[in-house]
């Protein structure tokens, strides 16, 4: 039986309950990596919960939850809405999780069989790109872009590819493809987000309406010089791997600079240096280039830059580069309709709104190719995300809810 009275104070309970599932011993921030110990037993809490709540929840083979609410005709499309609980390292506890209380929240507000169309929670599994250098997993599968090859060859720090970690959390690699959804398995989508910027901060508003998603190009690259003595060795003799993978990061920072017209990002947030040691000229560096944008060919100049950063990097340092692409994501825009929607439901309760692109990619760029979607941006403080002060006001979040339940309703009763 569905549990009536399900209150914002429950749903704040439950957020902060959430919090308490991190990696032992953090100080700084949330750490749950897809798949950890820690994200596993989220995953599971929510399971436990859901189900102690009458909701139909199930998992498919990758981990995926999907917890249902029938409507008064099971044989029409879904109503969803969904995000993700794991985090990047020493992360915020709002990205994700928030999307998903909300979602369990709006959810708790009807009764089964009281709307026309069932509505379903997902919560999706390794949205970060933090563990396995590319992001958004769960929702891939789903809609059948899986790249196994790709995936196979991209590892953690552990050397694990998502194939191994998911089968020794107890899934089935073997069996991804039956996680692809039906054609018409929702006849509409709605993630709930912090926005992770500060536009809606800066303007004083509530909400955004978030009609277009960036995407993410991202790359490694492997930089091959040679290790020798630091104080031995004359400048005009040395393979430096990590001086050269300076040059190649100045340009990409350069080259994105020149982009910011058509709001493209280019970013290295992670290297590795052999033997690093402040008395050994590195021999070797792996870092990776994250871009991103809305406009596909200024994210396609960033790229070809990169790659005349490589060639001239390696004849200037007599070293040798591989330039490896990890993924290529498509920009997408999001369901006129949909945003139409929430757009009138704001204007109905007297919500301040903007319509807005998501500089972050979500979830939702995945369903969105399959399925009618749009996402609702909830203010973050500072713009600040990915980082242990990433902080909502909770009226916000309850203003958001709100937003998220009426427009549950009225897609639910749709015909």
């Amino acid at each position: 039986m569905i549990q009536q009275c399900y209150t914002m104070h429950d749903m704040e309970t439950l957020f902060e309950t959430l919090k308490t599932f991190n990696k032992p011993g953090e100080m700084k921030g949330i750490t749950r990596l897809a798949y950890s110990k820690e994200d596993e037993a989220a995953h599971q809490f929510m399971v436990e919960t859901m189900g102690e709540h009458g909701l139909f929840v199930r998992k498919d083979a990758i981990g995926n939850i999907f917890a249902r609410l029938p409507g008064q005709n099971s044989q029409l499309p879904a109503v969803g809405t969904g995000s993700h609980l794991d985090t990047v390292p020493q992360g915020g506890a709002y990205d994700g999780a928030l999307g998903v209380v909300t979602g369990f929240y709006a959810l708790m507000q009807f009764k089964a069989g009281e709307l026309l169309r069932d509505l379903e929670l997902v919560i999706f599994r390794a949205e970060e790109s933090s563990r396995f250098g590319f992001s958004c997993i769960g929702s891939k599968v789903m809609t059948g872009k899986v790249k196994a090859d790709q995936w196979a060859e991209n590892v953690d720090d552990e050397g694990q590819s998502f194939f191994q970690v998911n089968d020794d959390a107890g899934y089935a690699s073997e069996k991804i493809a039956s996680c692809c959804l039906p054609d018409h398995y929702f006849s509409a989508f709605i993630e709930l987000h912090i926005e992770q910027g500060k536009r809606l901060e800066s303007d004083g508003l509530t909400i955004g309406v978030v009609n277009g998603i960036a995407a993410p190009t991202r790359f490694a690259v492997l930089v091959r010089g040679h290790a020798d003595h630091s104080g031995a060795t004359p400048m005009y003799q040395r393979q430096d791997a990590l001086v050269a993978s300076a040059m190649i990061i100045e340009d990409i920072n350069h080259a994105a600079c020149r982009e910011s017209p058509w709001g493209t990002v280019a970013t290295v947030g992670k290297m590795e240096i052999q033997p690093n040691s402040m008395n050994v000229i590195p021999g070797e560096v792996t870092f990776y280039v994250d871009i991103r944008g809305i406009e596909k060919s200024s994210i396609s100049r960033v790229a070809s830059r990169l790659q005349e950063a490589v060639h001239k990097a390696e004849k200037d340092n007599d070293v040798t580069i591989t330039l490896r692409e990890i993924s290529s994501e498509e920009p997408v825009k999001l369901d006129d309709g949909l945003c139409d929607v929430l757009a009138q439901q704001c204007e109905k309760n007297d919500i301040s709104y903007m319509k807005m692109l998501s500089g972050a990619g979500h979830d939702t760029m995945n369903l969105a190719q399959r399925y009618p979607a749009a996402m609702i941006f909830t203010p973050s403080k500072g713009g600040i995300s990915h980082h242990p002060d990433e902080f909502t006001h909770f009226s916000d979040i309850e203003v958001a809810a709100t937003l998220l339940k009426e427009t549950l309703r009225e897609l639910g009763n749709r015909q």
